[in-house]
């Protein structure tokens, strides 16, 4: 992740794990734009490997609260093993209500309602978290901290805060 300061003229890396490592996701605190969260994704596609493993150790959720000068790995419920990509959306009519759509061996939709110190799993079902080398977009509806949208084969609507989906017929 980099930070830029003065419009884009100079940059300025906040966020590395390592070489293998990047980030696919970042989403801002609405109310608090110092307050990022970004997740970062270690894997590699070759050229020889249509479906390499797509979960590195480097993958995972991080915050920072001070405009991306230190950072957290957030861990406190979320999934620790064969963790991939991650998406992640903050709502806007509650800060403190964070979404984040987990590729991993216990993935699923997870949900914070105390802005990313603890996590709860709310769906596990594989048809929303499923293929996450491709999908892995979580959105919040701008005036309803419980409607979520979640991109894959199909676009997934939940109206009870995560706890179930269902489809877009033709989607």
């Amino acid at each position: 992740v980099y930070r830029t300061t003065d419009g884009g003229k100079t940059w300025q890396r906040v966020l590395q794990k390592d070489t293998d490592t990047g980030a696919v996701d970042l989403a801002f605190d609405p109310q608090d734009s110092k307050t990022i969260y970004a997740s970062l994704w270690q894997t590699r596609r070759p050229p020889w490997n249509v479906y390499p493993p797509s979960n590195g150790r480097g993958s995972g959720l991080y915050k920072s609260a001070d405009g991306g000068s230190t950072w957290t790995h957030l861990t406190n419920g979320l999934p620790t093993e064969g963790i991939g990509r991650i998406g992640i959306a903050v709502a806007r009519t509650d800060h403190n209500r964070v979404y984040a759509i987990v590729d991993a061996k216990r993935g699923g939709l997870y949900r914070s309602d105390d802005a990313g110190q603890s996590w709860k799993l709310m769906d596990s079902e594989q048809r929303i978290w499923g293929r996450g080398w491709y999908f892995g977009v979580v959105e919040v509806d701008p005036k309803n901290d419980d409607v979520v949208y979640i991109a894959n084969t199909t676009v997934y609507k939940s109206t009870d805060g995560g706890h179930s989906f269902t489809g877009f017929r033709g989607a």
